[in-house]
């Protein structure tokens, strides 16, 4: 799926702007990260096709007194591949793939794009990451060192709850824009930009897409 066909140019731009404002207040560096689903969740297809099969067992039986072997079979086939593409559709993915495992997949997924994106090499520890995963509708903000002495993982509840929300009903981009904000607040509040100091933007302020 295209960036620009879920963000469009307007929305990246809105979202950066959202960056430099965070950043303009304080020393903190902002990264926002966006990626379609944090894992393929390819066992889901299986599961859907045995669970399809399995019904469609029972439906030939119930149509046919004695079905014969051939007939069992070409409707477990059947209802088979019709689970394959079934579970692939969102709704039956999130699913099937339970809320615990996606939580683990999307935490996983950030973790490995704060590395990705240099956030642990920032020069005061004061880096944050605004991660969205498209297909779970789950967010997560990760601070390095510094700022997570500070905040915790219960600290920016406010600001991923945000960005949920917004996902859920469509509007990522305006949810990225808020948990942005949301972000700078804190960093101004634990790390306050001085009058006239000069803070080199050591990371690039526009949302990344990644696989």
């Amino acid at each position: 799926m295209p960036l620009e066909r879920t963000f469009p140019p307007q929305a990246q731009e809105r979202i950066a702007a959202a960056v430099r404002r965070a950043e303009s207040r304080s020393t903190g560096q902002v990264v926002p990260v966006v990626v379609e689903r944090s894992q393929p969740y390819e066992e889901v297809r299986w599961i859907a096709a045995v669970v399809a099969a399995a019904v469609a067992t029972a439906l030939v039986e119930l149509a046919f007194p004695e079905p014969s072997v051939a007939e069992v079979v070409v409707f477990q086939v059947l209802g088979g591949l019709v689970g394959w593409f079934v579970g692939r559709l969102a709704p039956v993915e999130r699913l099937l793939a339970g809320r615990r495992h996606q939580a683990e997949a999307v935490h996983a997924r950030a973790e490995q794009a704060f590395l990705e994106h240099g956030l642990h090499q920032t020069r005061e520890g004061n880096g944050v990451l605004v991660f969205a995963s498209l297909r779970e509708r789950r967010a997560e903000i990760l601070g390095d060192r510094a700022i997570h002495e500070r905040m915790g993982d219960a600290g920016w509840q406010e600001a991923v709850d945000a960005l949920v929300a917004s996902m859920a009903r469509g509007a990522p981009g305006e949810g990225f824009e808020a948990a942005i904000d949301l972000v700078g607040s804190r960093l101004a509040a634990h790390f306050p930009r001085a009058e006239g100091e000069v803070v080199p933007n050591e990371l690039p302020d526009g949302l990344n897409r990644d696989r």
